[in-house]
């Protein structure tokens, strides 16, 4: 059995099933991984993951290694999947693609699949999906990672695929989240309000209203914004960036910063085991004046007076700071484990962000290179 701080932002080259049963359970915080797809590569490893000839035989064989993260993640932890998908057609591509520093890796080149007609999409991150719900799991959100960039395709009789879906899990209904915003279009949420409030017969505009973390206050005919931005969406749009060295499916690291950001906690007492969080709190109360034209406006709007909708000024949301224990006992970061560590884009990006990593690679030369490319990674860098 392995001791955490022993393998604490180290690499263990090995298989991630058997090694992951050398961990202690609940002792790891968060889970940021993309798994191998199934029946893209061929990555020349013995045991590899991805080259079962049927794909319930993968989706099993992931599922039961996902059977043990379950089991070493702790109540409070999340876990990230990056998934892409595959047709049922066989590929025409070389076995072994004369490409320069690559020639452990090559596209696998598959026959008929059974069960799945040919040319038809296989499914498989929403079979992955529903086996991980099947199982224990609770799925929170099914993201859109969005590829502005993406590969060109020659093919004739669709469209061009130019997204992966990253799954977001977590094993009990109350566990760590911080909250993560994205920048808002203001003048989207000027007009969607004024929509509304004609619709509801408040042709004026007067008074308050809000769209979600959107504050419109009718001041000049002005809206004013929420700095913290608005709760961010399911649909990511990244590049994937170029990586020189001897791997194909290298995720960018801006895809794992806001798994990381929001399901990883940075400050864990270190008795207790409690998790900082941020504490938000609207910025001020109106005065009687504003609470007054508030439930004014409210009553014109529905027919009823509700000052209590109107006791707080939502202008805006402010960073008060963090939440604290009496354990005086110092604190430490969380752990993002990645079971199929590949080029290390999870440590790199962990690292940066002041948390502890831990990978679990099966290929020796993955191993040397994430090794490598961590150890030469600044710490931090945001």
């Amino acid at each position: 059995m392995y001791q955490i701080d022993e393998i604490k932002n180290k690499i263990i080259c090995g298989d991630a099933l058997s090694e992951l049963k050398k961990f202690p359970n609940e002792s790891m915080d968060c889970v940021m991984t993309s798994p191998p797809y199934w029946t893209l590569r061929d990555y020349g490893i013995k045991g590899q993951l991805g080259l079962e000839p049927t794909f319930q035989e993968y989706i099993t064989k992931l599922c039961d290694i996902f059977d043990e993260v379950k089991r070493v993640l702790k109540k409070t932890g999340t876990c990230w999947v990056n998934m892409g998908d595959t047709y049922g057609t066989a590929r025409q591509a070389p076995n072994e693609p004369k490409l320069a520093n690559r020639a452990e890796e090559r596209i696998f080149k598959r026959e008929k699949i059974e069960g799945i007609s040919e040319k038809c999409l296989c499914q498989i991150p929403s079979r992955f999906a529903i086996e991980m719900c099947n199982r224990g799991w609770i799925l929170r959100n099914e993201i859109i990672w969005f590829k502005p960039n993406c590969m060109p395709s020659s093919v004739k009789d669709r469209f061009t695929v130019d997204f992966e879906k990253i799954f977001f899990f977590v094993k009990s209904k109350k566990y760590w989240f911080e909250t993560q915003y994205e920048p808002q279009n203001i003048e989207k949420a000027q007009r969607e309000l004024e929509r509304q409030y004609r619709q509801r017969g408040n042709p004026n505009l007067k008074g308050t209203g809000r769209t979600e973390n959107y504050t419109i206050r009718w001041t000049g005919g002005k809206p004013i914004a929420n700095s913290q931005g608005r709760n961010k969406r399911c649909v990511w749009s990244i590049c994937p960036k170029p990586f020189k060295e001897a791997h194909f499916a290298v995720y960018p690291e801006e895809l794992c910063i806001t798994p990381i950001r929001a399901g990883c906690p940075q400050f864990i007492c270190k008795k207790c085991g409690l998790a900082r969080e941020k504490i938000i709190n609207w910025e001020k109360r109106p005065n009687k004046e504003t609470a007054k034209e508030g439930a004014k406006t409210r009553q014109d709007i529905t027919g009823k007076i509700n000052r209590a909708s109107f006791s707080k000024d939502y202008r805006d949301k402010k960073f008060k700071g963090l939440t604290n224990c009496d354990c005086n006992a110092g604190w430490e970061s969380g752990i993002v484990l990645d079971p199929f560590f590949g080029a290390g884009t999870t440590g790199v990006v962990a690292k940066k962000l002041k948390r502890n990593w831990i990978g679990i690679e099966l290929n020796p030369n993955y191993y040397k290179m994430a090794e490598e490319r961590i150890k030469n990674t600044p710490k931090p860098l945001f």
